[in-house]
């Protein structure tokens, strides 16, 4: 804290000061230096003591979210601070309902005086007519800025060239087109690396372990290293080896990021002036433009090892994980079925769906299917498809193809309804935040309730976005490809005399297997299972067709 001869002076001076990344490109005369000196050398002329100096280096005036101005306000709360002193009345924001709630409800409501230097600006003084204009003024700067660059990145996001300021791991920025990416031969390696291990049905958790126990260094280091940036994380700074700790949102961010398999993705967030950043958007409502740069990772590496990453993966409680982990889903909510035993003397291992355990039969059935009934079904299923891997090619995609074209109608309907509904609420939500954004900056709501109200709606359309997507992609009917077809047939054949299930084998060769609920036909109770494989999807149809 700085303080200034606080014994001999009754007012306190709070000088705040701050910049904006755009504001940088001034020069010197907006930096943070020049306008600490200025408002120093102006306080100790008053003869006015300085209680403390609060600096906002690189952030926006347009919404109060910056540490120090927070800070500032807590100090005024406490009845630390006389006075407030800014160069200009930009320094304190850009928004002009938000700035001149300031200016004039809560500086005078705490007694406390505020200064604009250089614009003239007193709340001691009473010619301040002008204040709520130059409010105005700022904000419809601020604005013009922000509809100018929004367009810039737009028109550049549209011809697929890289906006951001970091290249992505893997990558680094030509030396002749900084909007062009060129693989990095130091880091490469390093993203190949993560996709093997998602394609193999790692989770995050357990890829950031193999990172860390191979010291394989973040990005964060690497970009420090080639002199990108200097800070370092706070895992670095506290933890011995922090530098080989990977954050799990990266590793994620990652996997689904499709610039690994040639493309550039742009426009992924709902942005709005003044209010930031909303939402993440649907992946089909990002601008994608394809093969704007060489691949690290090939095309079906990327799909499967996303499809991989949907499910979490978490051990039983005795440590036991199954090795069905991710795999096993129930087909009506969507959700990972869990190991569990039963109450018997035999303690037998099921799986059973996830949401049914959480929140019980109002949300869905249980699903249940034991372990090793489960183990046998999918054991003999790929010792049938592996028999069939010998057989005539050609024939084999006929059959395949035939099997494409049954199509359930009815359950298409139903994923349809289930879209419309969420983007329906998804909708509702959006103005629900614009409507309490209104509410706060009108003193309906305090920022506490504000804040959580909002994560509370963001995380509900996080959800249902996610919902979303996952719906779509199930009513999109892919087109049988014949290298699929072979890559399928390769990779089974090996398995023809399996006697055993792993892990790894269960990820090599299927994406997913959805346990139905049992039901009652002909006075017999019966349960379907179904089995999607990697590159080809069901193949019971292929089955019948070979009268297996």
């Amino acid at each position: 804290m700085i303080q200034t001869n606080s014994n001999h002076f009754s007012f306190k001076a709070a000088i705040y000061c701050r910049l904006s990344k755009d504001d940088e490109q001034k020069g010197e005369s907006a930096s943070i230096q020049n306008q600490k000196e200025l408002l120093e050398n102006y306080v100790k002329s008053r003869g006015w003591s300085i209680y403390d100096v609060y600096i906002d280096d690189g952030y926006t005036g347009l919404n109060t979210n910056r540490p120090s101005f927070q800070r500032l306000i807590r100090d005024i709360e406490n009845k630390k601070v006389d006075i407030v002193i800014t160069k200009d009345l930009s320094r304190l924001g850009r928004n002009y309902l938000q700035t001149g709630y300031y200016t004039e409800n809560f500086f005078p409501k705490n007694n406390v005086r505020y200064i604009a230097l250089n614009d003239g600006v007193d709340t001691f003084q009473e010619n301040n007519e002008i204040v709520p204009f130059k409010n105005v003024l700022n904000e419809f700067y601020s604005r013009d800025v922000s509809k100018k660059m929004k367009s810039a990145y737009m028109t550049r996001a549209r011809q697929g060239k890289f906006i951001g300021c970091l290249a992505p791991i893997g990558y680094r920025k030509d030396n002749e087109d900084p909007h062009k990416l060129v693989i990095d031969d130091e880091t490469s390696w390093i993203v190949e690396k993560i996709f093997d291990l998602a394609f193999s049905g790692y989770g995050v958790q357990a890829i950031r372990r193999r990172l860390f126990e191979e010291k394989i260094p973040t990005p964060t280091w690497w970009n420090r290293k080639k002199g990108l940036r200097n800070k370092k994380t706070k895992l670095e700074m506290t933890v011995d080896g922090g530098e080989y700790w990977w954050d799990c949102t990266t590793l994620k961010e990652i996997i689904e990021n499709p610039v690994y398999i040639g493309h550039i993705a742009s426009q992924k967030v709902n942005y709005k002036f003044k209010v930031g950043w909303l939402s993440d958007k649907p992946k089909e409502e990002w601008i994608i433009v394809e093969n704007t740069h060489e691949p690290i990772i090939s095309e079906d590496i990327y799909n499967i090892a996303n499809e991989k990453l949907k499910s979490r993966r978490r051990p039983f409680k005795n440590g036991e994980e199954s090795i069905f982990a991710g795999i096993v889903k129930c087909p009506d909510c969507g959700k990972s079925l869990n190991l569990g035993r039963n109450k018997s003397k035999k303690r037998e291992k099921l799986l059973t769906c996830n949401t049914y355990r959480r929140y019980g039969k109002s949300l869905c059935s249980q699903h249940r299917i034991y372990y090793d009934t489960l183990y046998e079904i999918v054991l003999k299923d790929i010792r049938k498809n592996a028999e069939i891997a010998l057989k005539d090619e050609k024939e084999i995609i006929k059959a395949l193809e035939k099997s494409r074209e049954i199509d359930n109608e009815e359950e298409q309907k139903f994923i349809m309804d289930k879209i419309y509904e969420d983007q329906i609420r998804v909708e509702d939500l959006t103005k629900k935040i614009e409507r309490l954004y209104d509410d706060w900056l009108d003193n309906k709501i305090s920022e506490s309730n504000f804040q959580k109200i909002l994560e509370k709606s963001q995380n509900e359309q996080d959800y249902l976005n996610q919902r979303i997507e996952d719906n779509q992609k199930l009513i999109v009917k892919e087109d049988l490809d014949d290298i699929n077809v072979k890559k399928w047939i390769e990779l089974i054949k090996k398995h023809r005399d399996i006697k055993k299930l792993d892990k790894e084998t269960l990820n090599e060769l299927i994406s997913k297997i959805y346990v139905h609920e049992k039901e009652v036909v002909n006075g017999e109770i019966t349960q379907t299972i179904d089995i999607y494989y990697n590159f080809i999807g069901n193949t019971d149809t292929l089955q019948v067709f070979y009268n297996l």
